[in-house]
């Protein structure tokens, strides 16, 4: 199992959350960050958009990452057909082994037909490639659903990136979710969470915790999906809670980013 931070494990950082403060991080920004934290795998998705980016640019991003010994993969949001072209050739300039893909995007919420009728015809391309394509369990959908498009698209060439948290907005908590996605999980999102009283005792909030300090049970999720001695990319995201000012936001990032992979490498069992 690989160790890997992701641009959202500094979400903040990069920018993009609020109006006032845009992205400001670029992709070779990030891939000295993860340098410096001794990751092995950096996964590049949505919130530090790449799409734009020249294939040139693209192959001394590739150079770049490979001085470092850091592997490359790539995820993006949106299934149009234009969108997967494109980030598909992006994993095979980075030589990313997979595409990990948020179904929704703004505006296009697609229902299981629609999602399934997009998604079938890269089944060629995907597999020619020697590429899988990594759905994120992320919100509206249940893991039934899940698995359902996974059966109905092509379980050869398509599997799961496997979030931890985000199937808590379609009402499932982790001990749903992991038994439920962990056989079709090619990619793993650890993020760690909280579940604290509010509002007078009325209600619960959820936030996020550097890794090792919240509920999750990583040691499980680790088993769950083959253990440490699978070839599988550990991916580390973190919800950092918005503090009294952005610089302190994106300091405590910081900090439990540091933090959340030295629990990690303790729990891979690798050199600290």
């Amino acid at each position: 199992m690989k160790l890997g931070v992701s641009s959202f494990t500094f979400p903040w950082a990069i920018g993009g959350i609020e109006a006032d403060h845009p992205v400001v991080m670029n992709a070779f920004e990030l891939l000295e960050r993860a340098r410096v934290l001794g990751a092995d795998v950096l996964q590049i998705a949505d919130n530090l958009p790449i799409g734009h980016l020249a294939d040139d640019e693209l192959y001394k991003l590739k150079a770049a990452a490979d001085s470092y010994s850091i592997a490359l993969e790539v995820g993006t949001r949106g299934i149009k057909a234009k969108n997967i072209e494109r980030f598909l050739k992006i994993a095979q300039i980075l030589g990313s082994p997979l595409l990990r893909v948020v179904i929704d995007s703004k505006g296009h919420e697609p229902d299981m037909a629609e999602i399934c009728d997009l998604l079938k015809p890269f089944g060629a391309k995907f597999k020619a490639a020697n590429i899988k394509l990594a759905i994120e369990n992320h919100d509206r959908l249940t893991c039934a659903q899940f698995n359902e498009i996974i059966d109905r698209v092509g379980a050869d060439w398509v599997g799961i990136c496997l979030d931890t948290v985000n199937s808590l907005g379609a009402v499932e908590a982790p001990n749903t979710v992991i038994p439920a996605l962990a056989p079709r999980a090619i990619n793993v999102h650890l993020k760690d969470f909280e579940i604290v009283r509010t509002n007078g005792q009325m209600g619960f909030t959820v936030r996020g915790t550097a890794l090792g300090q919240g509920r999750l049970d990583v040691a499980a999720v680790i088993e769950s999906v083959g253990g440490t001695k699978r070839d599988i990319t550990a991916v580390i995201e973190i919800w950092t809670p918005r503090q009294e000012s952005y610089a302190e936001t994106v300091a405590l990032e910081d900090s439990w980013a540091t933090e959340s992979v030295s629990f990690l490498r303790k729990s891979l069992g690798l050199k600290v």
